[in-house]
């Protein structure tokens, strides 16, 4: 999984560059993956001791709706409310993508993984024959809330989604990750990233996989 995700002001903030978020209340959902992204975007501009995070509810509508009212001074967003936010003069001070992970219980075996892959693969290959076709996917899931409601396909864009073939967590990725998250204070009882990570059902699943 691949996600777009930004660090967004609203109109009236006097942040326009990273490092200006310096001390300022930045709304993320703790855990999540926008909140480690907001980490790995801040720490290039910032000291840790100056990136001030603090819990904000799960849903971009509710980080945004938050940062309207001035509760924090920033948040993190995903599509489309990235996009409504730029529609309403927002400013993204920084973006970019994420790799996410898929999360299973012990009961998905390896075949049953193979097949979740193998969906994938032709999900991936029909969206990069033509992403524009799948883009109202981000306004039919949220229609519910007016504002996207009245978003079109014109208004979103198709450089924000990225798709790709499933593959393995390769292994000197997965220990940087692991050593990455603990600087932060996190995983602190986990011994190593093999804890996290059934590499046994991850190898098997894409090995019976189609080359």
């Amino acid at each position: 999984m691949i996600t777009y995700a930004a660090i967004v002001v609203p109109p009236q903030s006097p942040v326009y560059t990273p490092q200006q978020l310096a001390g300022r209340r930045i709304g993320v959902p703790f855990y999540a993956g926008s909140h480690y992204i907001a980490l790995h975007l801040l720490e290039g501009f910032l000291p840790h001791d100056l990136i001030n995070l603090c819990r904000a509810p799960n849903g971009s509508r509710n980080r945004f709706d938050l940062m309207m009212r001035g509760e924090v001074e920033a948040t993190t967003l995903t599509e489309p409310y990235i996009t409504l936010a730029e529609k309403k003069g927002c400013r993204t001070i920084c973006s970019a993508f994420m790799h996410g992970t898929e999360v299973a219980s012990d009961r998905v075996d390896a075949e049953t993984y193979a097949a979740f892959n193998r969906a994938v693969r032709e999900a991936v290959r029909r969206i990069n024959a033509n992403k524009r076709a799948y883009l109202h996917y981000f306004i039919d899931y949220h229609k519910k809330d007016s504002e996207i409601g009245k978003l079109t396909v014109d208004d979103l864009r198709e450089g924000r989604i990225v798709v790709c073939d499933p593959s393995p967590i390769p292994p000197d990725e997965m220990e940087r990750t692991y050593t990455w998250v603990r600087s932060w204070g996190m995983l602190e009882d986990t011994q190593s990233p093999l804890e996290l990570v059934n590499i046994d059902v991850q190898a098997h699943a894409h090995a019976s996989e189609p080359a």
